[in-house]
């Protein structure tokens, strides 16, 4: 069964750049078989809002103040382990790949890119 053919997937994007969270939001909503549900400018934000909009996988700002992404994504990860996170950045070509986290380029999104990450990297809910 096809991503189109089930549920939207619910996307909550998180960037402290208005510019990138609005960018990220449109290609999400773009997207066939993901809905936009949220948008967060930090990781306190995303983190209050994880549970409150039934979150399945979220964009994640590498860098932000505060609480960084890494933070961010850990503690989701810990609380909700069926969440899909993927970091994001535009500052440099990340190279961090742990079994709980990957690091992407966010100028490099596309609509079939994050059909395809959510193929690979989703369990079936």
């Amino acid at each position: 069964m096809s991503v189109q053919d089930q549920m939207p997937v619910r996307v909550l994007v998180v960037d402290d750049s208005e510019v990138f969270r609005n960018a990220l939001f449109a290609l999400v909503a773009a997207t066939p078989g993901f809905q936009a549900v949220g948008l967060a400018s930090s990781g306190r934000e995303a983190l209050h809002l994880i549970d409150a909009l039934d979150v399945q996988f979220v964009l994640l700002d590498l860098q932000m103040p505060d609480i960084d992404g890494i933070e961010t994504a850990l503690r989701i990860r810990r609380h909700h382990p069926d969440v899909v996170v993927l970091l994001l950045t535009a500052t440099s070509r990340a190279a961090l790949r742990t079994s709980l986290l990957t690091v992407e380029d966010k100028r490099e999104l596309s609509a079939e890119w994050l059909t395809d990450y959510w193929r690979r990297h989703s369990r079936s809910r």
